[in-house]
């Protein structure tokens, strides 16, 4: 026979899950039926006809008569047939358990007017805050990058300077040197040109000079020379004497005796350090 099925209680069914419920029903339904099945094919497959006896007379027995008493018959009655067993009744359908009931929705009370504008009141005035936040954060964010790039900028701005100073310091660096090395160079040359008229005064003025010829040693006299465009002898001091006063007269006089000297052209940059030169010369 069938298993009963426990309901399952109103509290539990509310929380079990509908689902859950539904997959117990069935399964319980299957197993009742495949009980079923089995118990039926079983009792079918067992049943037996009941046997059938009969009788058989050659001739009717004859009529009773007065005489002889008859055979008694036998009192022991036939072998009954054996009841049929009773048929297995059918499997009543299980009823699945109800749903639970829905749960009914309450409708809310309905507020007050003056609650719900109150309310209402402070979420304007919760928006408009939160609002006055979010934009004060975007205007802190925008700052706050405005700045950062200012500062990338600026950053990059005083590589770049530092990077064209030391490139034009490299520059002016370079150029001083030139302009050094320039300088020197051309210094050098008017030196060695200042030289060579040097040399060539003093070769002229040894040569138009007769000095006395008891002079002993090696006296040096030095004389200050004012010459004029062209070489002409302005004047001829003595500035620092040779302690010989013989030979610094005859200094002096070849001096004056060598005019015109040989001096640069007036024109020329050389031209102004012969206008008041001061040469040494010295007996050999």
């Amino acid at each position: 026979m069938p298993r009963p099925v426990k309901e399952t209680p109103p509290a539990l069914q509310k929380r079990s899950q509908p689902g859950r419920l539904r997959a117990i029903v069935l399964a319980v339904i299957v197993h009742v039926v495949f009980f079923g099945l089995i118990v039926f094919g079983v009792t079918w497959q067992s049943r037996t006809e009941a046997p059938v006896e009969a009788e058989l007379w050659k001739d009717l027995p004859p009529t009773p008569r007065t005489g002889p008493k008859p055979p008694e018959p036998d009192p022991t009655p036939p072998p009954k047939a054996e009841p049929e067993p009773p048929k297995p009744e059918p499997p009543k359908p299980v009823k699945p358990p109800p749903e639970p009931p829905k749960p009914v929705k309450a409708e809310p009370p309905k507020p007050d007017p003056a609650v719900a504008e109150k309310l209402e009141r402070e979420k304007r005035e919760k928006e408009k805050r939160e609002k006055l936040e979010r934009e004060k954060l975007e205007k802190e964010k925008r700052e706050a990058e405005k700045k950062r790039q200012d500062e990338a900028k600026k950053k990059a701005d005083d590589a770049k300077k530092k990077q064209e100073d030391a490139k034009k310091k490299q520059e002016d660096d370079r150029v001083r040197k030139e302009a050094e090395q320039a300088r020197e160079a051309a210094a050098a040359v008017r030196q060695k040109e200042f030289d060579r008229y040097v040399n060539a005064i003093r070769v002229k003025v040894e040569g138009k000079t007769n000095p006395p010829a008891n002079i002993t040693g090696n006296p040096e006299v030095h004389v200050r020379i004012k010459i004029l465009p062209g070489g002409e002898v302005l004047d001829a001091q003595i500035v620092r004497s040779s302690g010989n006063p013989a030979y610094d007269a005859a200094v002096e006089r070849g001096i004056r005796s060598a005019s015109p000297l040989p001096v640069p052209d007036p024109k020329s940059e050389l031209f102004p350090q012969f206008r008041d030169l001061i040469l040494q010369f010295r007996h050999r």
